[in-house]
């Protein structure tokens, strides 16, 4: 449905790009498209640079508004297009990636944003193997030309809501997420989450890749209600808000037409319970263990004064039990005072130390307990 809506637009707006003075002679005008990379190379959008590589017809699809057909040599360019090697575009800091089946290009050099139904200048955008980098569409003049002067800008009869936020979708039109492989497959036409929407607000525009981390989960079922169109952020069912960037929605294959938030895992953390800042229990345990490490350190240096015992092996693991429990109390200590504050590596530091800790102590009491003094 999708897809013919999208031809029905191309070729309305076919029509009304051959009323224009572009189009008035037989001959087409050459028109210079921008490349985001030079030949022979791609733009890989997780590196966000080109890369060596790339395919010889790697062209996407382009519409003739002359012919109202698409151009039937697909990967390839008609003769009057030519292609500016690493142009991407200026007017915009961080433009918007599409992949290349959501965007058309037309016979004037414009983008034509299939989903969007927009029109983008030759200087707003450029184009690449698989991804078009496109800036956001710019304000035009009354009399309908963009401030440029281009004739290629954004149409009043094709004129979309301007965006407010920016949302990423994981894996890009067509794709789902594939569970057991861990990855985005493309899905067969005719599957019926084929040409499905992941955002119907007009007020979101939509970038694709995942969040940058190393490791993602699933943080919960998507609800557009609960989408923030002001500034893309996402509240899941728990009460947890990720900000524009922190998530991407995706369909899982073989699943229902569930739409599901993606975040990093260090991001989705189960929820502690809310602990009230004013409980004398924290200041308790925490003035409690605090007064354990004074009298274990203080046996410590007791045990350092007399120079005697040294040499015994009972000595030994004695001192050593002590050493563990005061750095075990101590981390214990910190760890009440602290609360939520400790996070990321210092808080698996400290909950790895503290393990090692007592289980060191563990094993020093075995060994007290073992022959040649077994004394229980």
């Amino acid at each position: 449905m999708m897809c013919s809506s999208s031809l029905l637009s191309l070729v309305a707006l076919g029509l009304v790009l051959l009323a224009g003075p572009g189009f008035a002679g037989t001959r087409p005008q050459e028109v210079r498209i921008n490349k985001c990379c030079r030949l022979g190379e791609f733009y890989n959008v997780s590196e966000k640079q080109c890369v060596a590589g790339g395919i010889a017809k790697w062209v996407p699809r382009i519409f003739l508004p002359a012919k109202g057909q698409l151009y039937k040599d697909l990967g390839s360019a008609p003769p009057f297009m030519k292609f500016a090697e690493q142009q991407q575009p200026e007017t915009c800091a961080q433009p918007t990636v599409y992949v290349v089946d959501l965007v058309t290009l037309m016979g004037n050099g414009s983008l034509f944003l299939n989903q969007k139904h927009v029109l983008v200048p030759v200087p707003d955008y450029c184009i690449d193997e698989k991804v078009a980098l496109v800036c956001p569409v710019r304000p035009t003049e009354t009399s309908g030309t963009p401030a440029d002067g281009s004739d290629g800008g954004q149409m009043d009869s094709l004129q979309a809501p301007e965006k407010t936020s920016v949302v990423l979708r994981c894996c890009g039109s067509n794709f789902a997420y594939d569970k057991g492989n861990r990855t985005c497959s493309k899905l067969p036409r005719g599957h019926e989450l084929y040409d499905s929407r992941i955002v119907n607000s007009p007020y979101v525009e939509l970038s694709y890749g995942f969040p940058a981390c190393r490791e993602h989960a699933i943080a919960g079922a998507f609800e557009e209600s609960h989408l923030q169109e002001q500034t893309g952020s996402v509240t899941i069912d728990s009460g947890k808000i990720f900000a524009s960037g922190e998530f991407c929605l995706e369909h899982v294959r073989d699943d229902d037409r569930t739409v599901y938030v993606f975040t990093c895992s260090e991001h989705f953390q189960p929820a502690s319970v809310p602990i009230a800042k004013q409980d004398g229990r924290l200041v308790l345990y925490s003035a409690g263990l605090l007064i354990s490490t004074i009298f274990l350190a203080a046996t410590l240096a007791t045990g350092l004064l007399v120079p005697s015992q040294h040499h015994v092996l009972h000595w030994r693991c004695q001192t050593h039990y002590v050493a563990c429990l005061l750095v075990g109390d101590l981390l214990l200590a910190i760890t009440q005072l602290s609360g939520n504050s400790i996070t990321g590596p210092a808080c698996t530091m400290i909950v790895h130390l503290g393990g090692l800790e007592f289980k060191y102590m563990k094993t020093q009491v075995e060994l007290f307990r073992s022959p040649p003094f077994k004394y229980d």
